[in-house]
């Protein structure tokens, strides 16, 4: 087992409250250079920490941090979430940048040029997704080569049966590897990237697949 593995072991093991504190930390650190490097692509030169600065990210964390908290953001278990990891980082963002844009941009703050106010929100909106997708896949696959998985099959090619199959794209514990179905239509088919199989085939689908369950 890697180093890295260990350690996302250890941070999945973590108390719910140490790993929201964590990401929060993350959040802070990602507020203070998101402004940073606002400035500097606004002003097209490296600015250096001053009380103009300092009061930028002071209203970003100020902002940030409640209304992330409020909207759900630390209550999300990413590693589990799928594409809605990015619905709900823009929700979140999206908030923040409406009362961030109001102030520095609208309102207006002597010597922070008002552009701040619509940069900064960008690229925190980018910097948060990218860092909690990163972590989703990061720990996802780590976990994919470090536990091995039941293999299921999903009796039923239906609506039913692709919804299960959605809902276990992000399971650590199952793997699905096929469907089974009456309809001869759908046999050898696709489906969601699933190949289809006749349920009279199942004995030797057990043995060949190594399945362990089926899913109705």
């Amino acid at each position: 087992m890697s180093i890295f593995t260990e350690i996302s072991k250890n941070i999945i093991n973590l108390p719910r409250y140490t790993k929201r504190l964590i990401a929060i930390l993350i959040d802070i650190g990602l507020c203070i250079f998101c402004t940073w490097f606002a400035f500097f692509l606004r002003l097209e030169e490296f600015v250096n920490i001053n009380d103009v600065t300092t009061l930028a990210v002071e209203i970003s964390i100020l902002f940030a941090i409640p209304i992330f908290w409020v909207l759900g953001l630390y209550k999300t278990i990413f590693r589990f979430q799928g594409s809605s990891i990015i619905f709900t980082v823009f929700v979140a963002t999206f908030t923040y940048a409406l009362l961030y844009f109001a102030v520095i941009s609208i309102y207006g703050i002597q010597g922070i040029p008002r552009s701040i106010g619509i940069i900064q929100p960008i690229l925190l909106f980018l910097a948060i997704s990218a860092t909690r997708i990163s972590i989703k896949f990061l720990f996802l696959s780590n976990f994919k080569k470090s536990k091995k998985k039941t293999n299921v099959l999903i009796y039923g090619a239906g609506s039913a049966g692709r919804q299960l199959l959605t809902s276990l794209e992000s399971n650590l514990e199952m793997k699905v590897v096929g469907f089974l179905d009456d309809d001869p239509q759908f046999h050898r088919q696709k489906i969601l990237g699933q190949t289809v199989y006749d349920p009279l085939n199942i004995k030797k689908l057990i043995h060949k697949k190594s399945i362990d369950l089926v899913l109705l």
